[in-house]
């Protein structure tokens, strides 16, 4: 509660010090974003490194082609064994990767409903009024 007597609001700051502040915190967001940018460079080198012989003679098993072992499939096959094992979570992250997630394919259905009801309406204002109907069905939904 002591620290809460410190804390200045920006608009009783002067314009000089809101002025360092924000340069500050602009300096360390440059700072963590540079940071976040190497890791991401990193990440990237070392799941294009080849796969170690052990993985590459099961990923070979599973028949995958002789150029495609890298470390990230090898990633790809943990998940893929984790999934095939009944790890939900795991089958769940594929779909995701697939684009194909119940939640994804839910909205596209309510989507394509909305669309065949407001079509479906003999004059526009009927089929407007529908489609708005649906559409605020979906949105409802999709929260």
């Amino acid at each position: 509660m002591a620290n809460e007597k410190n804390l200045v609001p920006f608009d009783e700051r002067s314009e000089k010090e809101a002025r360092e502040l924000g340069q500050k915190g602009g300096i360390a967001s440059g700072k963590a974003r540079r940071r976040k940018k190497n890791l991401k460079q990193k990440m990237q080198l070392l799941l294009s490194l080849p796969a170690a012989d052990n993985d590459q003679s099961e990923l070979a098993t599973m028949g995958v082609d002789p150029e495609d072992m890298d470390n990230e499939m090898v990633l790809v096959k943990a998940l893929f064994l984790a999934a095939a094992a009944g790890d939900t979570r795991a089958f769940d992250r594929i779909q995701d990767v697939l684009g194909k997630s119940v939640a994804r394919e839910e909205l596209a259905l309510k989507k394509q409903e909305a669309k065949r009801r407001a079509a479906s309406g003999t004059d526009t204002e009927n089929r407007i009024g529908s489609y708005l109907d649906t559409l605020a069905e979906v949105l409802k939904d999709g929260d």
